[in-house]
């Protein structure tokens, strides 16, 4: 447990900058393009995202699924065939990719944008697509070596580097500096991580043959093949929410759906690097353990919780006086999505523990039947719930979601390893959920204007509870091992 704490720590104090510099960007991009600027923002970016994950067909995972093992038995042999073959599928794919955008250029613009008349945005994002997928491939090289401190690092600098391109571009063209800083930013990244991973691992450690390396390619193939599509239908509905939300909405209703998630994915994005960078090879190395697994993901569950909590609150507190304040007063309307929002981090973020365990051991049609729950679920309640609530339905329906989303993964995960919450995993979620429900309800009360003290005053309970966690977990055990 400590050394996930540790590892979480790295990643954690690297994030700080990282936070800042987005909320930053978030502040400079939302004041000069405006609600609708932001949409088109959002949309565009949404469009790379979905593509890429399509072209990058699950190669950055599949090499730590595969590499993290292999690395950590010292088989130089098979990390090299994964990676050479993880360079091959990329310009293959790419190339494959490409196609369809030139042919279909006016329809995706239609699809993406709500015009036909975008085609050579379409075609441009193409670029932002390949620099996406060979960052990424970067990136999951460098999580297959388990190099937690470079990749803090990369992604610190990344996001910084990114934020003042993306900034430079708008406050340069205003409108018109929308596409190259979507371009600027995905250039950035690639750069930033394609230097880390040169300086922390090198180049491939020895030269397979060809038939090796066609051999290493066709694993990650089928590995990327079944993951992409499980991601396309979960977490591709995700991604391609604000491209939906224009069209049951407006453009406009795009940029305060796009500010609800900078700041929801913003100020907890150190854990999700966590989850992906750290976790996710813990559990890859104990995929064939089912005992240990179960631990590892209890453990990992009280992190969440320690971490997530006291900052679900916290934000949830002040999100009427932080969304004026990092975008501007146009915004207000982001205020009900982001709340309902935030209640949903909790459930998303204790679900994703079990479903990165799916993705470690289970095969890959049980991992393609929990994102389209996911997904299905991600469609249907959004429908319902912006009909019935308006733009508020947007934030419902992402608590919805993840509410489903958990009972799935849940009922899977038992199934394949002895699972069962420890009485403190119990109690953090049960309580944190009453917490976040108490919140957003009271301003429906008589006791309205006690909502932010009362918000406030839970939040410092759950911080102060999870700083006493932390300094048992790192230094209490410690001494007590001492005496």
């Amino acid at each position: 447990m400590k050394s996930i704490f540790k590892a979480t720590a790295i990643l954690s104090s690297s994030s700080i900058a990282t936070i800042f510099v987005g909320l930053v960007s978030a502040k400079v991009m939302a004041s000069v393009l405006q609600p609708t600027g932001y949409g088109y923002y959002g949309l565009l970016q949404s469009f790379v995202s979905l593509t890429s994950l399509i072209a990058g067909m699950g190669i950055s995972t599949g090499l730590v699924r595969m590499g993290a093992g292999a690395v950590t038995r010292g088989d130089e042999a098979t990390i090299s065939n994964l990676r050479r073959g993880s360079w091959l599928l990329f310009w293959g794919l790419g190339a494959l990719a490409l196609a369809p955008l030139a042919l279909f250029r006016r329809t995706l613009s239609r699809w993406a944008l709500g015009a036909p008349d975008h085609p050579v945005v379409i075609l441009l994002m193409g670029i932002a697509l390949l620099f996406t997928v060979a960052g990424q491939i970067q990136s999951g090289t460098l999580n297959a070596y388990h190099r937690v401190a470079a990749l803090a690092k990369s992604g610190v600098a990344g996001t910084v580097l990114g934020a003042g391109m993306s900034i430079a571009c708008v406050l340069i063209w205003r409108l018109q500096g929308i596409v190259p800083a979507v371009i600027g930013g995905a250039l950035i990244g690639w750069v930033v991580a394609s230097y880390f991973r040169r300086r922390e691992v090198g180049r491939v450690p020895l030269r397979p043959t060809g038939g090796e390396t066609l051999k290493a390619t066709w694993s990650l193939l089928q590995f990327g093949g079944p993951f992409t599509a499980s991601m396309l239908i979960g977490t591709g509905v995700q991604l391609a929410m604000p491209i939906i939300v224009m069209h049951l909405l407006d453009t406009e209703s795009v940029g305060y759906y796009k500010a609800a998630v900078a700041v929801s994915v913003g100020y907890l994005g150190f854990l999700v690097t966590a989850m992906g960078q750290d976790y996710y090879p813990r559990v890859s190395a104990v995929k064939d353990q089912p005992r240990a697994l179960a631990d590892l993901i209890n453990e990992q569950h009280r992190l969440v919780m320690i971490v997530a909590v006291p900052m679900v609150l916290g934000t949830l507190a002040l999100v009427p006086y932080l969304v004026p304040l990092v975008f501007s007063h146009k915004f207000t309307p982001t205020v009900g999505i982001l709340e309902w929002q935030l209640i949903g981090d909790l459930f998303k973020f204790s679900s994703w523990t079990m479903s990165f365990a799916i993705l470690a051991r289970c095969r890959s049609s049980v991992y393609f039947l929990t994102e389209a729950i996911g997904g299905v679920a991600g469609l249907v309640t959004l429908w319902l719930a912006v009909r019935m609530f308006g733009l508020a339905g947007l934030g419902i329906s992402f608590l919805l979601t993840y509410i489903i989303y958990y009972f799935a993964v849940w009922l899977i995960v038992r199934r394949e390893v002895p699972l069962v919450w420890t009485d403190s995993n119990k109690k953090m979620m049960l309580a944190a959920v009453a917490a976040a429900l108490l919140i957003r309800i009271l301003p429906s009360t008589r006791f309205a204007n006690f909502r932010t003290l009362v918000a406030l005053l839970l939040a410092l309970a759950a911080g102060a509870r999870s700083l006493h966690a932390v300094w048992w977990e790192l230094w209490g055990r410690k001494e007590i091992r001492a005496v």
